[in-house]
C-alpha cells in the first residue's frame, strides 16, 4: 500500500477504518509509566513494511498528575510522515499525588455545569465545566519547550511532512478530552492557515456535552470515530443512566444499591439544572459486548471497559496484559450483601482496575 493509500485509508469513517486497532493501542500505552512511553511507541507493530512509529512530543502531563498526553507520529518509511496521533489519557487512580486523582475524578463527574465552547460555535452548544477543565489541562502542556499546539501546528505545517493526517485519540475520559481537544485543535490550526483532515478516534467515552455539542462535533469532523461496547457502563454516561442501571439485568447481574442511589442522584440534580447529553449522532462503530459472568458487578464493569476487551471486540493485539476474568466463587449471604452495597475499597479497587492501563 502506498503512503497516500494509507492516509487515504485514514480517513474512513467507523467501523472500515484499518488503523483502529492502532489508535487503541497508543490509547493503552498513555497509561504506562510516563518514562517508558517513547520506548512502547517504538515498538508498535508497524502498517507497513518499512514502517515506523516515534514518539514526537511528550509525555507531558499536569504537575499533579491529573492529565497527560503525548503525541505518536507513524512514518511510511524514513522522512515520510503518514499521520500524527494526539493521545490523551483517560483517569489513573494509579498516579502518586492525591489532588490529581480529585482532579480526575471532577473532570469525570462535573456534569451538571454546562458552559459554552470558549471559540466560536453554533448558538446553544454546551459542554461540562468539567470537561473544559480537563481540556484547559492538556492546552497547558508543555514538553521539549513547546505546548501541544505549537508542536502540532509546527509538524503539520512543515512542507517537508506533506500534510500528514491528524489524529486525536483517546479511551473513557481521554475519548471525552479528545472530542473537545480535536475542534479546539481545528479552528486553530485554521486561523494558521492549517486545514488539512483531522480524525478524532474515541473508545469507550462518556459524553461531552448536550445535544447541539454532539451534532456540532458530528459536522464538525465527518472522519469521526466512535467505539463503545454495548456492555461498558462509561459510554452511556451521561446520556443514558437509566441503561448503566439495566446493562446487567439479562443476565442476573443486579446493579448495587450503591450504584443506584448514586445514579439517581445524577439524574435528579440533571433534571434540577435542567442539563441533558447526547453522543455524536454519527460514525458510532457499536462493538456487541460478550458478558464475561463469574464476578461482582463491579467486576463485571471492569472488564467490559478494560482496553483489553476493547481489543479483542476490534480484533487485535494488546499491547498490554489483558485483566484476568474474575473467579467464580460461593454465592453465600455475605458475598452477595458485600456485591449488592458496595464499599469504598471495592471502588478504589475496581477503579484501579479499570484505569490502570484500561480507562
Amino acid at each position: 500500500m502506498t503512503i497516500d493509500a494509507l492516509k487515504q485509508a485514514a480517513l474512513q469513517p467507523g467501523p472500515t477504518n484499518p488503523f483502529a486497532v492502532s489508535y487503541l493501542q497508543l490509547c493503552q500505552l498513555s497509561y504506562q509509566a510516563p518514562a517508558t512511553i517513547p520506548t512502547l511507541v517504538a515498538q508498535l507493530p508497524t502498517l507497513n513494511a518499512g514502517g515506523s512509529w516515534q514518539c514526537g512530543w511528550g509525555p507531558a502531563q499536569t504537575a499533579d498528575q491529573a492529565n497527560l498526553a503525548f503525541v505518536a507520529n507513524y512514518f511510511y518509511g524514513p522522512g515520510l510522515p503518514v499521520f500524527t496521533a494526539v493521545v490523551i489519557r483517560g483517569t489513573d487512580v494509579n498516579i502518586d499525588n492525591g489532588l490529581g486523582i480529585l482532579e480526575q475524578i471532577w473532570e469525570d463527574l462535573d456534569v451538571t455545569n454546562q458552559v459554552p465552547l470558549p471559540w466560536s460555535a453554533p448558538s446553544g452548544v454546551l459542554v461540562a465545566q468539567g470537561t473544559l477543565d480537563g481540556l484547559e489541562n492538556i492546552q497547558g502542556l508543555r514538553s521539549g519547550g513547546q505546548s501541544l499546539l505549537e508542536y502540532v501546528a509546527g509538524y503539520v505545517g512543515d512542507p517537508k511532512n506533506n500534510t500528514p493526517v491528524l489524529v486525536v485519540t483517546g479511551h473513557s475520559l481521554g475519548a471525552c478530552l479528545s472530542t473537545v481537544v480535536a475542534p479546539w485543535l481545528k479552528g486553530t490550526l485554521a486561523q494558521q492557515g492549517l486545514t488539512g483532515p483531522i480524525v478524532p478516534a474515541t473508545f469507550a467515552g462518556p459524553t461531552a456535552g448536550n445535544t447541539a455539542f454532539a451534532q456540532y462535533f458530528s459536522d464538525t469532523f465527518p472522519y469521526f470515530l466512535r467505539y463503545f461496547n454495548t456492555l461498558d457502563i462509561a459510554p452511556k454516561a451521561w446520556s443514558d443512566l437509566w441503561g448503566v442501571e439495566t446493562v446487567y439485568d439479562p443476565y442476573g447481574l443486579t446493579t448495587p444499591d450503591l450504584v443506584e442511589v448514586a445514579l439517581i442522584g445524577f439524574e435528579a440534580a440533571m433534571l434540577y439544572y435542567e442539563v441533558g447529553y447526547a453522543q455524536p449522532p454519527t460514525n458510532n462503530a457499536s462493538l456487541p459486548g460478550t458478558f464475561q459472568g463469574g464476578g461482582t458487578w463491579y467486576e463485571e464493569a471492569a472488564l467490559q471497559h478494560h482496553t483489553a476487551t476493547y481489543m479483542t471486540l476490534l480484533g487485535g493485539q494488546s499491547v498490554i496484559v489483558a485483566p484476568p476474568r474474575p473467579a467464580l466463587r460461593p454465592k453465600d449471604g455475605r458475598a452477595k450483601l458485600r456485591a449488592q452495597l458496595g464499599s469504598a475499597r471495592r471502588l478504589v479497587d475496581v477503579s484501579r482496575q479499570i484505569d490502570r492501563g484500561a480507562a
